[in-house]
């Protein structure tokens, strides 16, 4: 018995108000993040089994090889829609037609496959983003199959009206079809396939997530602790109450918490492109100059872009968490008032890494970012593929949200408010209660 009562006041004890509220929201933003993650994949699977063809040989055989595409012998219809690029800029054709891939189809192609050799398509699809998700099928996979299956399907019917197929006809059954790719990237392209880019940039596109993640909830956790510790201990009292002006108090939390974050940062940076320099196969230095010609290299304006909005992120952290320090009323409320912060920073932190918000539905990207942190996350994508607006628009929304939340920590720590103000979720009114039953008892 002794032992279910010392369980019962342990659960008691951990099973509190904020740790329920937790777990609620644990449970809402998983969910809200599975739902974007379904959206997106279903859009990818939709997007990959659109087929768009520009056939520029126009040959009989060509309009057999598409009808059979469009319909072919298993039954199964295919969504194929035909085009016409009207020049050879394939960032300006695909941005004219609102496509994001086209399969040419050469002159020429008729004559190659008469010949017994092996004809060739050219596959242009258009990157985006470097999200796991936003590349996880690889259309030029489906054109080849398709067509192949295709071209040996009229191959076929065309040699056996003929009579015996020769050894020759029936080796180039096997393998009728070969695709050379372009990949475009904003206004520019380059003949290298979109999945070997992708490969190489995937890592460069981890870095800054995990960066900014670990700076947010650093930071945050430090300052945090800094407050509601001084607070518990009486030691903010005696240094708020020193000949020392507030705001001085204010800023130079804030500023060490910001430097000693940016060098774990810096650190943790360098320590993670070592780690991935000696995990990398091969030598990809031949293809430098490619991700170059696709602006898929950040320049230093690029960097000085991307550190303005982790600098405008880190300090709208400090300052929403120098406000919940204050509110702490014991050691462990105060190691829960982090919730908050948590779950700004991890919904964009996951949704960045696997999916393209700014390829998500209006309503749902809109509520994404919402967050401030959502900005910081997306801001080398953004800048990349040129998404500029996007990025100015939430740089200033970060602007205003810092001046709105600068505004309340600095009233907040100007005023005794900061001595009195607490989080008890309900215990003042339970505990007046308490008091009145007493005083009714006596």
């Amino acid at each position: 018995m002794k032992f279910l009562d010392l369980l019962a006041k342990e659960l008691k004890e951990m099973l509190t108000p904020q740790t329920i509220i937790a777990l609620v929201a644990v449970m809402l933003v998983l969910s809200f993040a599975g739902d974007a993650l379904t959206v997106t994949i279903e859009d990818a699977t939709e997007e990959s089994s659109k087929i768009v063809i520009c056939d520029q040989d126009k040959t009989d055989f060509t309009e057999s090889v598409i009808a059979l595409m469009k319909n072919p012998a298993d039954g199964m219809e295919n969504d194929v829609t035909l085009v016409e690029l009207e020049s050879d800029d394939y960032a300006a054709e695909l941005a004219r037609l609102d496509k994001k891939s086209v399969v040419i189809i050469p002159k020429g192609f008729t004559e190659t496959v008469d010949k017994g050799e092996v004809a060739q398509i050219q596959y242009v699809s258009k990157l985006t983003s470097l999200s796991t998700m936003s590349n996880l099928t690889t259309g030029s996979d489906m054109a080849v199959s398709v067509i192949g299956a295709a071209v040996k399907s009229a191959l076929y019917t065309d040699k056996v009206s003929h009579g015996q197929m020769t050894e020759e006809e029936i080796e180039q059954l096997n393998d009728p079809v070969t695709c050379n790719e372009t990949t475009v990237v904003g206004s520019k392209s380059a003949e290298v396939a979109s999945g070997l880019v992708y490969s190489l940039t995937q890592m460069q596109g981890m870095f800054l997530p995990i960066i900014v993640f670990m700076l947010i909830m650093y930071s945050s956790q430090m300052i945090l602790n800094a407050i509601s510790t001084e607070k518990l201990d009486k030691t903010l009292e005696t240094l708020l109450s020193a000949p020392v002006s507030r705001m001085s108090v204010l800023c130079s939390k804030m500023l060490a918490a910001a430097i000693v974050a940016a060098l774990y940062a810096a650190v943790f940076m360098f320590g993670m492109n070592n780690m991935m320099s000696s995990l990398s196969m091969g030598d990809t230095s031949q293809f430098d100059s490619v991700l170059k010609d696709l602006g898929l290299t950040l320049s230093a304006a690029d960097y000085i872009l991307i550190g303005l909005q982790m600098f405008l992120t880190i300090l709208i952290a400090l300052s929403i968490s120098m406000v919940l320090g204050a509110l702490a009323k014991d050691a462990k409320s105060g190691q829960t008032l982090i919730m908050p912060i948590m779950f700004m920073a991890m919904i964009p932190y996951m949704l960045s890494l696997f999916l393209d918000i700014n390829s998500l539905p209006a309503v749902l990207k809109y509520i994404i970012y919402a967050i401030p942190f959502t900005h910081t996350f997306t801001a080398m994508e953004n800048v990349i593929f040129g998404h500029m607006s996007t990025y100015w628009i939430g740089f200033a929304y970060q602007v205003v949200l810092l001046a709105v939340c600068m505004s309340f920590a600095i009233k907040v720590f100007t005023s005794d408010k900061i001595f009195t103000m607490t989080l008890s979720f309900g215990e003042k009114k339970s505990n007046v209660r308490s008091r009145k039953k007493k005083k009714t008892a006596n």
